[in-house]
């Protein structure tokens, strides 16, 4: 798509397609031929890809809301990106979905506040207040990730 086309009849873009014009245009000035601070550049990048604006914001709003149900078209909307742009940059950028980035952002919570639970502790309340709907697949996952039960990490924290 042209910037042309992409301005539309207003000839004008979004605050978020400016941005991302921005960083592209300095993006290919900065790196698109050599000068003389293309290497200061490239080591203070680490030759990484910049991961994109919209992708920062999106995983960001995710682990601000984990808690809360996943709903793709406000993640999208907040990113200023469509639902399957969003999803193709998660996998490419993150290398794994969005349901799966939520997933470990809340068991990382569990795990934190396992560790940190009181003897009285509610495996349960905690894991519905950090969003998981199903336990049997809380724990499995859980185990999988951390190679202990919800349970022993809790009778751990309390001995």
């Amino acid at each position: 798509m042209t910037l042309a086309e992409r301005l539309g009849p207003s000839g004008r873009l979004s605050p978020v397609a400016t941005a991302d014009w921005r960083e592209a245009l300095l993006d290919h000035l900065l790196n698109g031929q050599r000068h003389g601070l293309s290497d200061a550049i490239r080591t203070f990048s680490g030759q990484a890809e910049r991961l994109p604006r919209a992708l920062r914001v999106a995983r960001d709003r995710l682990a601000d809301s984990a808690g809360e149900p996943l709903d793709l078209a406000q993640l999208a909307c907040a990113a200023g990106i469509g639902i399957r742009a969003l999803q193709l940059g998660f996998r490419r950028h993150f290398g794994v979905s969005i349901s799966e980035m939520l997933l470990d952002m809340r068991l990382a919570g569990l795990h934190a506040r396992l560790a940190q639970a009181p003897p009285d502790a509610s495996i349960t309340e905690i894991a519905f207040d950090l969003g998981f709907t199903h336990l049997g697949r809380m724990a499995g996952a859980y185990r999988e990730k951390f190679g202990e039960t919800p349970s022993a990490t809790l009778r751990r924290r309390m001995s």
